[in-house]
């Protein structure tokens, strides 16, 4: 969506989800210069939420001079990108004015799922980060969904340590990303049956409207 002018996303959103009956949209990280949760984007959110759209996030790159070496801006960039996004996202207060989003972070969420314990630290220590939540980060990181596409199966299992598994729907990255997805998932053997059927199909389902 040309998310960096708010009233054209917002038109777009809406074709897309009524002209073309899709079940929603992809977006980048930020909109222009703007973080997700800047105040320009609140009728984009508020659209969103009121048509049930998915709006899954990927990243678009990070062009910030640091990141150019080494293809850092896709190796680091990448996730630190998703946890930007994330951050802005519960910060700026967009879970909290619009708790029932439909929102799928690529990537498993970046870095933001494997580093929580010092982000609740901050929300208890330092009451600047609170103007805009009334509850801890951790409960509006259980508010999202994220992918399985996180290369590593422990990871995985922390993702659905600290989510849930209910919260986690197959992934691929393709034509970069797992080359086998599924049994990415199915060969993870610290996961349930119950988890991997829900991480594989019943997830993705309900959250689409496919569900019988």
């Amino acid at each position: 969506l040309p998310l960096h002018v708010s009233s054209l996303a917002v038109t777009e959103l809406e074709r897309c989800m009524g002209d073309l009956r899709l079940k929603g949209v992809a977006i980048s990280t930020m909109a222009g210069t703007m973080e997700l949760g800047d105040p320009q984007l609140r009728a984009f959110w508020a659209k969103a939420e009121a048509l049930g759209a998915v709006v899954y996030i990927h990243p678009g790159g990070n062009r910030d001079r640091r990141f150019k070496r080494f293809h850092l801006w896709n190796s680091v960039g990448q996730a630190f990108e998703e946890a930007m996004a994330i951050s802005s996202l519960m910060y700026d207060g967009v879970l909290e004015s619009f708790p029932k989003l439909k929102i799928c972070i690529s990537h498993g969420g970046g870095y933001m799922p494997f580093y929580m314990g010092r982000i609740d630290r901050n929300y208890l220590e330092k009451a600047n980060t609170r103007v805009n939540m009334s509850k801890p980060p951790i409960d509006y990181l259980r508010m999202l969904y994220f992918d399985s596409c996180v290369y590593e199966r422990a990871v995985l299992q922390h993702l659905v340590d600290k989510v849930g598994a209910d919260r986690v729907l197959l992934g691929s990255d393709y034509p970069v990303g797992e080359t086998k997805p599924i049994e990415f998932v199915t060969d993870t053997e610290t996961l349930s049956t119950t988890q991997k059927e829900r991480i594989l199909s019943t997830n993705a389902a309900a959250l689409l409207g496919l569900a019988n």
